[in-house]
């Protein structure tokens, strides 16, 4: 019996065993913390991902959207990369059933690598091929307190790969979480939706919670009509405990198991007999685990934390396979120096034990790499005016074994000349490191007929010199809540890029077939983004968002072979709109409606530039309805997609076919006890 099929095995086992035991008589509320606030109160909700430490929303020196647990709940997503289409300025295009091309203010791919994602503060971003494998992202969304969002590099602080944005997400405390839940779900694209999780007390200073859950996704179709053969089920399993222990210590430990098995179509499979190249219909095998725990101590005038985790990744597909097991450990101070500076900084490690599989079309030569990165921030935030004008200075030195040092500072400003507006503005530098197959890899991407009983392949080879990517981004924000029910956010930004990724052809008869990776194009970006939240009765709350995005690079060679810059500037909508309503009517019902707007791709992939396919703009809508008929059970019917029976929203730049978006109907149902 596999891993899926145990936990499978498990989940139903426990579901039919739960009402009978002794704790189910637990209760838990159903009311979410942020029903009841006003603008005014949620412009004070705690966010720690901007500072690395506790501020409210209001402070924050930086383009920030926090999605919250009740606009999670209330949007009727099912995935947290779904979820992500809630914050502006976020491009979230589904590629195929179980594949996303998400970033953050332009560049974007399913190899987005400018985007660093985290998990309660631990990294998911995969370093030998630059990517977060969305799929597997598969907590219960239940148990997610909020989703910081920021948009801008979070480098100094966070480190590489934080060079357009990160995404921290959050899940609640497990003393938020006492009591049972059970979930289920049934539709046309969602097959099967499960959810089971139990909170529970133990003694006076621990509380503690176990998950499981299980999703079954239908594929998606072809331009054609014919089936895309994406569909994929996944299982994952955890656990959260949180301590206090005397003299102000706290402490947390946690952990996640997972399993999924997806399909996939790639319609250019490479292999060395003939016909030479194929389109293949196969599988993906991921399965990974993860334990992290934290420990606090408060201070008169700081705090000292230290965070660690260990995290283990297995993926096999049918040109690579994946392997990581990563240590990585923090220590952060932080120290209220006198009455104008509270000094944060920290030091960290990390290890990384990397393994592949390579096979003809792909391989990664050494197959077996171990990387030490260590790390150091420090971050001083200065009172020039007291409640009214402060400076943040900072940086972040990393060393790593492929391009040795790097150091990342900024500086932010912010001013509030009122309770109810602030104005921020900042500079920063961010890097992207290169990823194991930019440095050592090779990847076969087309073949030429020859003569021969056997074609000439074109590869794209791996470059020691391939040295980091680099951003240097100016921001400016503006925030206002003149009455307790409405809100503005608008932020501006100009982004200038040197060194990125893009590939060059051999310059000989004897080498043209061999392309290589470098640093070749430099480019700007520029735009802004703007949210306006608008809740004229308690009932009722309008949201509405809208970013403008400019892009303009070039290749420094001539001998630029796949046309990356134009990509780069063909990879994202230059205008996104979002109008969300919700409604709370009679005594035990909602409905919620979101309208979303995107322009159109120029070109996505280089597929797109070789076909003259074209990624239309287009308009969607998702809307629910949720009844609460008696006290602990709530029935939610959701349609979602509803204005497209299927809809293009990218193309992939790695022989996923282009497929189309479809229309999803699901009914759910969530009993807490």
């Amino acid at each position: 019996m596999n891993l899926q099929q145990t936990l499978r095995s498990i989940f139903i086992a426990t579901l039919i065993c739960c009402p009978d035991m002794a704790w189910s008589t637990s209760t838990n509320s159903q009311n979410n913390e942020f029903l009841d606030m006003d603008i005014s109160q949620l412009m004070q909700v705690t966010i720690t991902s901007v500072a690395k430490k506790e501020q409210a929303l209001s402070d924050a020196a930086a383009a920030i959207y926090v999605i919250t647990q009740d606009e999670i709940h209330r949007s009727g997503v099912t995935t947290v990369p779904e979820a992500l289409r809630l914050a502006p300025g976020i491009q979230v295009a589904r590629i195929a059933s179980n594949k996303w091309a998400i970033s953050s203010r332009g560049i974007n791919a399913f190899f987005s690598n400018k985007l660093l994602v985290l998990v309660d503060g631990r990294t998911v971003y995969t370093p030998g091929l630059s990517v977060t494998y969305w799929d597997t992202q598969t907590t219960l969304l239940e148990d997610v307190d909020r989703i910081e969002v920021i948009r801008g590099p979070g480098a100094t602080l966070w480190g590489a790969n934080a060079v357009n944005g990160v995404i921290n997400i959050i899940t609640k405390h497990s003393a938020d979480t006492v009591g049972g839940l059970v979930t289920a779900g049934v539709g046309n694209i969602e097959e099967a939706i499960g959810g089971l999780r139990y909170g529970f007390n133990l003694g006076t200073s621990i509380t503690g919670r176990a998950y499981l859950t299980y999703n079954k996704r239908d594929s998606f179709d072809l331009l054609d009509g014919t089936d895309a053969n994406d569909d994929w089920e996944n299982v994952t399993g955890g656990f959260r405990f949180d301590g206090k222990l005397a003299d102000n210590n706290s402490w947390s430990l946690q952990g996640d198991i997972y399993t999924n098995e997806e399909n996939q179509t790639i319609d250019r499979l490479f292999i060395p007999t003939p016909p030479f190249e194929t389109v293949s219909l196969s599988g993906i095998d991921h399965d990974g685990f993860n334990l992290l725990g934290k420990w606090e101590k408060k201070l008169t005038k700081g705090a000292i934390k230290v965070q660690a985790y260990f995290d283990y990744i297995d993926r096999e597909e049918i040109y690579a396979g994946q392997n990581y097991k990563t240590t990585d450990i923090e220590v952060q101070y932080e120290r209220q120096l006198g009455e104008s500076n509270n000094l944060n900084l920290g030091l960290g490690y990390r290890h990384i034990d990397s393994s592949y599989t390579s096979t003809f079309m792909v391989n990664i030569d050494p197959e077996d790499i171990e990387d030490d990165i260590y790390s150091g921030f420090v971050q001083d935030e200065i009172t020039l005016l007291p409640q009214e004008l402060w400076l943040t200075l900072g940086t972040k030195w990393e060393h790593n074994e492929l391009t040795g040092n790097e150091i990342q500072p900024s500086g932010r400003i912010l001013w509030k000349p009122t309770k109810t507006q602030s104005l921020w503005a900042s500079i920063s530098r961010a890097v992207r490191t290169p990823s194991a197959a930019e440095r050592t890899g090779r990847l076969i991407i087309n073949q030429i007929p020859t003569p021969l009983p056997f074609p000439l392949f074109v590869t794209i080879s791996g470059n020691d010199q391939f040295d980091s990517e680099e951003i240097i981004a100016y921001e400016a924000g503006y925030r206002w809540y003149p009455r307790d029910d409405l809100y503005l956010d608008v932020a501006l930004f100009y982004n200038e890029y040197e060194d990125l990724f893009d590939t060059i052809g051999g310059t000989t008869p004897q080498t043209f077939n061999q392309v290589q990776y470098v640093n070749n194009v430099d480019g700007n970006t520029y735009g802004f983004e703007l949210i306006t939240n608008w809740k004229p009765m308690k009932s009722l709350e309008l949201v509405f968002s809208y970013s403008l995005l400019q892009l303009d690079f070039d290749a420094d060679s001539a001998f630029s072979l796949l046309g990356q810059a134009v990509v780069y500037e063909g990879s994202a909508p230059q205008h996104q709109a979002s109008l969300r309503g919700s409604l709370d009517f009679l005594e035990n019902w909602q409905t919620n409606v979101w309208f979303r707007y995107v322009s159109e791709l120029d070109a996505s992939s280089q597929t797109e530039i070789a076909t003259g396919l074209e990624v239309d703009d287009y308009f969607e809508c998702d809307l629910n309805i949720i009844w609460q008929p008696i006290e602990n059970l709530e029935l939610m019917l959701v349609g979602q997609n509803l204005l497209n029976s299927g809809n293009l929203e990218f193309v992939s730049e790695f022989f996923t076919p282009p497929t189309e978006v479809g229309r999803s109907v699901y009914f759910k149902a969530m009993y807490k006890f």
